[in-house]
Protein backbone atom coordinates (compact mmCIF):
# COMPACT_ATOMS: atom_id res chain seq x y z
CA UNK A 1 0.00 0.00 0.00
CA UNK A 2 1.57 3.32 -1.34
CA UNK A 3 0.18 7.09 0.10
CA UNK A 4 0.93 10.01 -1.07
CA UNK A 5 0.09 13.46 0.14
CA UNK A 6 -1.43 15.93 -2.36
CA UNK A 7 -1.34 19.60 -1.41
CA UNK A 8 -4.68 21.23 -2.50
CA UNK A 9 -5.62 24.56 -1.79
CA UNK A 10 -3.73 26.76 0.30
CA UNK A 11 -2.97 24.73 3.18
CA UNK A 12 -4.30 21.75 2.90
CA UNK A 13 -3.75 17.68 1.35
CA UNK A 14 -5.37 15.27 -0.13
CA UNK A 15 -3.97 11.63 0.03
CA UNK A 16 -4.26 9.16 -2.31
CA UNK A 17 -3.81 5.54 -1.46
CA UNK A 18 -2.96 2.87 -4.19
CA UNK A 19 -2.75 -0.75 -3.22
CA UNK A 20 -0.04 -2.02 -6.15
CA UNK A 21 -1.06 -5.41 -5.97
CA UNK A 22 -5.25 -4.78 -6.41
CA UNK A 23 -4.38 -1.64 -8.54
CA UNK A 24 -7.10 0.02 -6.29
CA UNK A 25 -6.59 3.36 -6.06
CA UNK A 26 -8.34 6.47 -3.54
CA UNK A 27 -7.86 9.48 -2.55
CA UNK A 28 -9.29 10.72 1.12
CA UNK A 29 -10.79 14.08 1.65
CA UNK A 30 -10.15 15.43 -1.92
CA UNK A 31 -10.34 19.18 -1.56
CA UNK A 32 -10.44 20.33 -4.91
CA UNK A 33 -9.97 18.04 -8.49
CA UNK A 34 -7.01 19.56 -10.41
CA UNK A 35 -3.65 18.47 -8.39
CA UNK A 36 -5.53 14.75 -7.85
CA UNK A 37 -6.12 14.81 -11.65
CA UNK A 38 -2.64 15.96 -12.63
CA UNK A 39 -1.07 13.12 -10.28
CA UNK A 40 -2.87 10.38 -11.06
CA UNK A 41 -2.50 11.30 -15.50
CA UNK A 42 1.13 11.15 -14.34
CA UNK A 43 1.26 8.05 -12.37
CA UNK A 44 -1.65 6.72 -14.93
CA UNK A 45 -3.49 5.77 -12.38
CA UNK A 46 -7.87 5.48 -12.59
CA UNK A 47 -9.53 6.15 -9.12
CA UNK A 48 -11.74 3.88 -7.90
CA UNK A 49 -12.62 5.84 -4.49
CA UNK A 50 -13.13 9.01 -3.32
CA UNK A 51 -13.05 8.64 0.69
CA UNK A 52 -14.49 11.77 2.88
CA UNK A 53 -13.60 11.66 6.82
CA UNK A 54 -16.32 14.18 6.83
CA UNK A 55 -18.59 16.93 5.50
CA UNK A 56 -16.61 20.31 5.17
CA UNK A 57 -15.89 21.84 1.73
CA UNK A 58 -11.97 21.42 2.26
CA UNK A 59 -12.58 17.84 2.46
CA UNK A 60 -15.31 17.09 -0.49
CA UNK A 61 -14.75 20.16 -2.78
CA UNK A 62 -13.29 18.10 -5.99
CA UNK A 63 -15.49 14.79 -4.85
CA UNK A 64 -18.25 15.18 -8.16
CA UNK A 65 -15.28 16.48 -10.48
CA UNK A 66 -13.49 13.76 -9.61
CA UNK A 67 -16.52 11.07 -9.96
CA UNK A 68 -17.20 12.53 -13.02
CA UNK A 69 -13.90 12.02 -14.80
CA UNK A 70 -13.26 8.87 -13.54
CA UNK A 71 -16.52 7.33 -12.64
CA UNK A 72 -15.33 6.74 -9.05
CA UNK A 73 -17.42 5.52 -6.04
CA UNK A 74 -17.90 8.46 -2.67
CA UNK A 75 -17.80 6.96 0.53
CA UNK A 76 -18.19 8.28 3.90
CA UNK A 77 -20.13 7.96 7.16
CA UNK A 78 -23.37 7.36 7.33
CA UNK A 79 -24.37 10.39 9.39
CA UNK A 80 -22.80 12.37 6.87
CA UNK A 81 -24.80 10.87 4.51
CA UNK A 82 -26.99 13.63 3.82
CA UNK A 83 -24.36 15.91 3.44
CA UNK A 84 -21.49 14.48 0.89
CA UNK A 85 -23.25 15.43 -2.64
CA UNK A 86 -23.15 11.96 -4.40
CA UNK A 87 -22.31 9.63 -2.16
CA UNK A 88 -22.74 6.19 -2.94
CA UNK A 89 -20.90 3.99 -0.40
CA UNK A 90 -22.10 5.39 3.65
CA UNK A 91 -20.12 3.43 5.80
CA UNK A 92 -21.31 2.75 9.51
CA UNK A 93 -18.76 2.52 13.06
CA UNK A 94 -16.86 -0.60 13.11
CA UNK A 95 -17.93 -1.63 9.75
CA UNK A 96 -15.51 -3.46 7.44
CA UNK A 97 -15.12 -2.81 3.97
CA UNK A 98 -12.41 -3.97 1.07
CA UNK A 99 -10.00 -1.56 -0.12
CA UNK A 100 -8.22 -3.68 -3.05
CA UNK A 101 -6.69 -6.50 -1.12
CA UNK A 102 -6.82 -4.71 2.53
CA UNK A 103 -9.59 -5.00 4.95
CA UNK A 104 -10.39 -1.84 6.72
CA UNK A 105 -12.47 -1.08 9.59
CA UNK A 106 -14.50 2.01 9.91
CA UNK A 107 -13.73 3.86 12.98
CA UNK A 108 -16.00 7.09 14.27
CA UNK A 109 -13.93 9.74 15.83
CA UNK A 110 -16.46 12.43 16.42
CA UNK A 111 -15.81 15.91 17.49
CA UNK A 112 -14.59 17.93 14.72
CA UNK A 113 -17.95 17.68 13.01
CA UNK A 114 -21.55 16.21 14.34
CA UNK A 115 -21.10 13.49 12.01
Amino acid sequence: MLITPIPCLTDNYAYIIFDNISKTTGVVDPSESKPIISFLKKKKLKLNYILNTHHHHDHIGGNIELKKFYDAKIIGFSKDKHRIPGIDIALQDKEKWNFGNSVVEIIHIPGHTSG
